[in-house]
């Protein structure tokens, strides 16, 4: 009798390593969805805590400023989407989350003694 698809991903490292690169690919997006907000965001930190005030800005948004609004929120999405992949893929081969599938295959990867 021939396996299902699920024991034969269960048994081969493919659906380890697509889990892995999923969850990669959502701390890519997710750092580069953070990285211009903050980037804008530490200097006017540093600046109130410098005059122990608020800056005073005065100037209207621009279109630039709705591309650096609009950029965040793409890559948002982009790193929504393998991380539902990744949790998809986890419970359907696994059953538990992607981080405990991970783990759970490493501990078997070590334990494994094929002689």
């Amino acid at each position: 009798m021939k396996p299902s698809l699920r024991e034969v991903l269960r048994h081969s490292h493919v659906a380890a390593v697509a889990i892995a690169v999923l969850l990669l690919w959502t701390l890519d997006n997710g750092f580069r969805a953070l990285w211009e907000p903050l980037s804008r965001a530490i200097p006017v930190l540093f600046t109130a805590i410098a005059i122990l005030d608020i800056p005073e800005s005065s100037r209207r948004l621009t279109v630039a400023d709705y591309y650096l609004l609009v950029l965040p929120a793409t890559y948002f999405c982009y790193a929504l989407i393998p991380f539902v992949a990744a949790c998809l893929i986890s419970r359907w081969v696994y059953g538990v989350e992607p981080l405990r599938a991970l783990h759970t295959f490493r501990e078997n990867l070590t334990r494994r003694h094929d002689v």
